[in-house]
C-alpha cells in the first residue's frame, strides 16, 4: 500500500523530499504530498517532532503505574488535567487491568525526580491507592512501526 510506504519513509526521516518519497513509491508528487496532507488531517500522524529527554538535560526517564481510589469523575478529571499540563510529565495513559494509569516522568537526577513525584502523591493522596516506579535504563526501540508488516 502506496500510504504504508510513505509512512515508512517519514519515519525514517521526517525531512524526506517529496521529489524522493514520489521516486521510491511511484507517485507523483503532488499525489504523495495530498496522501500526506490527507493522513495528517485524518490523525494518522502529526507533524511535530520527538524529543529525547536525555539530550536536553533529563536523563532520568521514569515509568509509574497508578491506581486510584475512591476516585469521583471530577477527581480523575482533575488529575488527568494536571497530569496533561505538567512539564516533568511526557506521557499519561488512562490503561485497563491492576492499575489505572502509566505516567513516564523526566527529570535532571534523581532528587529532582522525588521532588516532582512527591508533588503528584502529596497533592493526589486522597485518590492515590498505589503506585509503582520503574526506571527506563536505555531506549531499545521508540515509536517505531513497521508499517510494510502491520
Amino acid at each position: 500500500d502506496k500510504d504504508r510506504k510513505i509512512l515508512m519513509i517519514l519515519q525514517k526521516n521526517a525531512r524526506e523530499t517529496l521529489t524522493n518519497m514520489s521516486r521510491n513509491v511511484g507517485l507523483s508528487v503532488d499525489a504523495v504530498h495530498n496522501r500526506i496532507k490527507k493522513m495528517v488531517e485524518h490523525g494518522i500522524f502529526s507533524q511535530t517532532i520527538n524529543i529525547n529527554p536525555r539530550a536536553i538535560g533529563y536523563p532520568i526517564i521514569c515509568e509509574t503505574k497508578v491506581r486510584l481510589k475512591d476516585a469521583s469523575r471530577k477527581d480523575a478529571e482533575v488529575f488527568d488535567k494536571y497530569l496533561k499540563n505538567s512539564p516533568h510529565i511526557i506521557e499519561a495513559f488512562h490503561i485497563i487491568g491492576d492499575w489505572d494509569y502509566t505516567i513516564v516522568f523526566i527529570a535532571k537526577d534523581t532528587i529532582d525526580l522525588g521532588n516532582i513525584m512527591q508533588d503528584v502523591r502529596f497533592q493526589f493522596n486522597k485518590i492515590i491507592a498505589d503506585w509503582r516506579s520503574v526506571t527506563n535504563l536505555s531506549d531499545i526501540k521508540f515509536e517505531e512501526y513497521d508499517m510494510m508488516k502491520l
